[in-house]
């Protein structure tokens, strides 16, 4: 087998791009954070929770009807808890930004605006029949205008390059429609929940739809956002302030001369449940100290982020629809964290669809080196290794349908995509490692070398440090095959390292955020409740043994047995259509 004659990595550098601009957005709604990110996303904004930068509480909302003077006093009062955070007196360039939605019924809004900036109050009272009665009663006139304003903070420094002298712009958004001339069952939607069955959009007929905004599909409904006009005119002022400027292919740092080949520095292994993914990133992650991003693992984040823990929605039905609609849901993200992280190489597993690997390669750039790997195994092998496993009370009907989904998803499609290499896993594991050592010697050997070196780390911030320790206090803990609560966590660490780290500091950090790092569950206390408890994530524990100066701790042979192959999330069985 040919193989390509390299000259040295095509390095993963913080330099090597320009990393999106970060606002906070005040809210605790986490539908409506869902889609501030998503549009931030679009814009090349990253939006981030008031809480997952700092733990004081949200800004107070009065309820009042004079729309400017509601906006005041909310600013006034998120400005106070925004002053509050750490380094807040000497921080000149963050900014943070809270939106409010109102809705003007013209045949109520004689003589004032109805229900105005109180349509979340308005809306616990109101159905859909009482509506209808009391527009049929003005004259059945059903027009009516939503509308988004949005308040951002504007740090001293902007107001001058913007020639603004008040301490926030005010921006506003609106899209004219009817209320719906009969109530839709509207279906929950999994991937975009702002696209509700609770709040007015349910009854919103944006003007040129066939249906409520709720019921489109996210394209139509996007045309027809009101909160995306309103955050439109926001990323209009950052860009007037240069801060979204345009990024850098990743690896541009790099000379790249055309006789002088470079060798993968991103490797992404692809298959059927039971080929082998896991088993060989982990290979790759314990004898050539490579990286091991599990995409699963940041699906469970995008997953949390819109519908919160201890959810009835299912995982796998979330997963399915988002990459139905939204195949870069994952694979965004995963190269940006790529993209940010300090480590010269990485292996991803877990991407289901070749739309999730093109969103991927698009994003790191064309000047990174990927190698792609699609594994094979018979059916009747990954079947027996499935088995074996004793996971899931798999049976062969459960097994031969989740097959079935997964090629619905697009997993087979992925070996006919251009320069995928195929690779047959059905013999011994060293059979496969021996495989896989003749197709990219010349790569591996650099970085079993250890030439490849990490970039020291400078100047990590506190939360930083505290989610090293974190990360490796976990790692240690992994051969008791133990979960641990935010306490136990905290416990742990101080002994390990010798710190006085107090248990709320550990619950803060988990509570301001999801992480791909962790896997959480539920521990029922006797009867008192329940508390989460937490183990390290395929993606929390290579990216642990990344960590400068920790000797490397396995997992107990039991617990690595345990997570072969669990790459590919798990999709809930169905029954097929006949």
């Amino acid at each position: 087998m040919d193989r390509p004659r390299c000259s040295g990595p095509a390095r993963t550098t913080r330099a090597a791009f320009s990393p999106m601009i970060e606002i906070v957005f005040f809210s605790t709604n986490r539908s409506k954070l869902a889609h501030f990110r998503y549009l931030g996303d679009k814009a090349g904004v990253r939006v981030k929770g008031f809480h997952e930068t700092t733990y004081y509480a949200s800004y107070d909302e009065p309820e009042i009807d004079d729309r400017e003077e509601l906006l005041r006093r909310s600013y006034e009062s998120a400005l106070e808890q925004w002053m509050k955070r750490q380094g807040a007196k000497d921080d000149g360039h963050s900014t943070f930004f809270f939106e409010d939605t109102s809705v003007v019924v013209e045949a109520l809004s004689k003589h004032a605006e109805v229900p105005g900036v109180n349509v979340k109050y308005w809306m616990r009272e109101m159905t859909f029949s009482k509506l209808d009665a009391l527009l049929k009663r003005a004259g059945n006139n059903r027009k009516v205008v939503v509308r988004s304003d949005i308040v951002m903070h504007l740090p001293q420094s902007w107001r001058a390059s913007l020639g603004e002298s008040a301490p926030y712009l005010w921006v506003s958004g609106e899209t004219h429609g009817v209320i719906a001339n009969r109530e839709r069952k509207i279906q929950p939607n999994l991937v975009y929940p702002w696209l509700d069955d609770k709040t007015f959009n349910k009854w919103f007929v944006p003007t040129g739809a066939n249906g409520p905004i709720s019921t489109l599909d996210i394209e139509q409904a996007n045309l027809a956002d009101f909160r995306a006009r309103a955050f439109e005119k926001i990323a209009e002022k950052l860009r007037k302030l240069s801060l979204l400027s345009p990024r850098q292919e990743h690896g541009a740092d790099q000379l790249q001369l055309p006789s002088i080949a470079t060798y993968p520095s991103i490797f992404i292994i692809c298959g059927p449940s039971c080929a082998g993914k896991t088993t060989t990133a982990t290979w790759m992650r314990e004898e050539y100290n490579l990286l091991h991003i599990e995409a699963s693992d940041f699906m469970h984040k995008a997953f949390w982020e819109r519908h919160g823990l201890g959810t009835t929605v299912r995982i796998g039905d979330f997963a399915e629809a988002a990459l139905q609609t939204q195949p870069g849901i994952v694979a965004q993200p995963i190269a940006q964290f790529l993209q940010a992280s300090s480590s010269p190489a990485a292996v991803v597993t877990g991407f289901r669809s070749p739309r999730e690997i093109e969103v991927f390669l698009r994003t790191v750039g064309s000047h990174t080196e990927t190698a792609v790997m699609y594994l094979t195994a018979s059916e009747s092998i990954r079947l027996a290794r499935a088995i074996a496993r004793g996971r899931d009370g798999v049976t062969r009907d459960k097994f031969k349908q989740r097959e079935a989904q997964e090629i619905r998803m697009g997993v087979a499609d992925i070996a006919r995509l251009p320069e995928v290499a195929q690779q047959a896993n059905e013999g011994s594991l060293e059979d496969l490692h021996g495989a896989l050592h003749d197709r990219y010697r010349d790569a591996l050997q650099v970085y079993a070398s250890g030439k490849a070196r990490n970039p020291s780390r400078q100047d990590q911030s506190n939360r930083d440090q505290l989610e090293g320790l974190i990360l490796r206090t976990l790692l240690a803990e992994q051969c008791t095959e133990k979960w641990l609560t935010t306490t136990e966590i905290a416990a742990a660490l101080n002994q390990r390292f010798n710190e006085k780290k107090n248990k709320n500091n550990v619950s803060r950090y988990f509570n301001q955020g999801f992480h791909p790092y962790y896997e959480v569950r539920f521990r029922e206390r006797d009867g008192r409740g329940r508390s989460l408890e937490y183990r390290l994530s395929a993606t929390g524990t290579s990216q642990a043994q990344q960590l400068d100066g920790i000797p490397e701790v396995r997992r107990s042979h039991k617990r690595g047995h345990d997570r072969v192959d669990d790459g590919q999330l798990t999709l809930p069985l169905r029954h097929l259509e006949p």
